[in-house]
């Protein structure tokens, strides 16, 4: 299951770094900024357990039939978002909230039972992850904590190169149900210099991709088509300043 999020957020990785390197005109990511009027939406469709949360695959859900304690189980939700039930069998269960699955189990196992109650819970959720790209220390996958923002991701990542814009970091959030994606673009060189506060939290499978910046873009122009091509420069290349 870890294998297959971790393919999950390269393959979207490799998405958004061929996108900002599209659109991206000198030190310019033609991402929409970040506002105050996309908090609401991207924090409502965003899976937080701490809040309405809706299956995932790999996490662990429980079933108690009130008046049933035999039919009680525990099944993990397998990569194709699917449990088996007993009385049931099969059973769709990833996108849906606990209560909306309660509904459904009752429904579906009124006619092997009489009046069935149900309780459902997540006994152990997924392991949440985040994925933090580009122009950092150590790309690759973070652990979600409740709480954490851009920069704290970035900064546990192992921080930022050189290289980085930090007045362009992208942001990308994925539904957890709907498919839908946002992107925007944060300006962490306001948190990092003027203090400033972040906007908001991350959230489950958000990715943070920091692209370069456009002095990064011109050493490594100047690199490619001067200092390797140009052999009275290739014994020197080291020492050429390069700074912009």
């Amino acid at each position: 299951m870890k294998t297959m999020k971790t393919m999950r957020f390269v393959v979207l990785l490799c998405v958004v770094a061929v996108t900002v390197a599209a659109c991206a005109t000198s030190s310019t990511v033609n991402v929409p900024a970040l506002t105050a009027a996309d908090i609401a939406p991207m924090t409502k469709m965003a899976n937080f357990p701490h809040e309405i949360y809706r299956v995932e695959p790999g996490d662990t859900v429980q079933v108690k039939y009130v008046y049933h304690a035999e039919l009680a189980q525990e099944d993990v939700v397998r990569p194709d978002g699917k449990i088996t039930v007993k009385l049931i069998g099969e059973m769709m269960v990833a996108g849906m909230t606990t209560a909306e699955l309660e509904k459904q189990i009752v429904a579906r196992a009124s006619d092997q039972i009489k009046s069935p109650e149900v309780v459902i819970s997540i006994a152990k959720f997924s392991e949440k992850q985040v994925f933090v790209g580009g122009e950092v220390g150590k790309p690759g996958t973070l652990l979600y904590r409740k709480g954490i923002t851009p920069l704290q991701a970035v900064i546990a990542s192992g921080g930022f190169r050189d290289t980085a814009a930090l007045d362009s970091v992208v942001l990308v959030r994925l539904g957890s149900s709907s498919g839908e994606v946002i992107t925007r673009k944060v300006n962490l060189e306001e948190v990092v210099k003027d203090g400033a506060k972040e906007q908001l939290y991350l959230a489950p499978n958000d990715i943070v991709f920091v692209p370069r910046s456009s002095i990064a873009d011109a050493n490594l122009w100047v690199k490619q088509h001067i200092v390797d091509l140009i052999p009275i420069f290739r014994g020197i290349g080291a020492s050429v300043p390069l700074g912009f």
